[in-house]
């Protein structure tokens, strides 16, 4: 009888209780909260130029763009001693709260949401670069990860903070084995100091 018991319980989810008591109110026991979005942290980001200055242990400057984009703000700019290697491409996007379209409207939060989506899509299947785990040694933002490319031709490590996500890519001579310390330990060292200079 005690197994039989048991057994009814584990179908019905461990212990629920069928029927609600006179004077209770039904509650769901799971309950899905979304976390409370920030207001915008970057208002504004630097010019490749600045980057240049504030990021040490980069190949000299070869190009950048500084232009609105998907993102309501982007500085992207690629580093390399043409025909050497390495190349580095640093990336920083931000999303204002204050500008809105049709899928997000403008308000507290909208910035921080819009930058939540773009550091998530790498996520979904078939995405590329893809997720390649957790970069939880990079202690800067809010949270880290590594990104894979099909052609697997570099390493990637993408942050995200507030409204901005961070790119950092690292081309070696070579094709890296993406998950090498040669790919990845030069974007560990270089996490802090482009984190630091995209701060206003």
């Amino acid at each position: 009888m005690t197994a039989l018991v048991l057994s009814a319980a584990a179908c019905t989810g461990g212990g629920a209780v069928i029927g609600t008591p006179r004077g209770a109110s039904a509650v769901s026991p799971v309950s899905v909260t979304t976390p409370a979005l920030l207001a915008a942290k970057y208002t504004a980001l630097p010019t490749c130029r600045e980057v240049t200055q504030r990021v040490t242990g980069l190949p000299p400057f070869r190009f950048g763009n500084e232009r609105p984009s998907a993102s309501d703000m982007l500085t992207g700019c690629e580093f390399q001693r043409i025909p050497d290697w390495p190349r580095v491409n640093l990336k920083a996007s931000a999303w204002r709260d204050e500008n809105g379209d049709i899928s997000s409207p403008a308000g507290e939060g909208r910035g921080a949401l819009r930058a939540r989506e773009a550091y998530d899509v790498t996520s979904r299947p078939g995405a590329d670069p893809a997720d390649d785990g957790t970069a939880g040694d990079v202690a800067v933002g809010e949270k880290a990860k590594w990104l894979t490319p099909k052609d697997r031709d570099n390493c990637t490590l993408m942050i995200l903070d507030v409204n901005a996500v961070l790119i950092l890519e690292y081309k070696p001579a070579d094709k890296p084995e993406p998950r090498s310390p040669e790919c990845r330990d030069p974007l560990r060292g270089l996490a802090k100091s482009f984190y630091d200079a995209v701060q206003r």
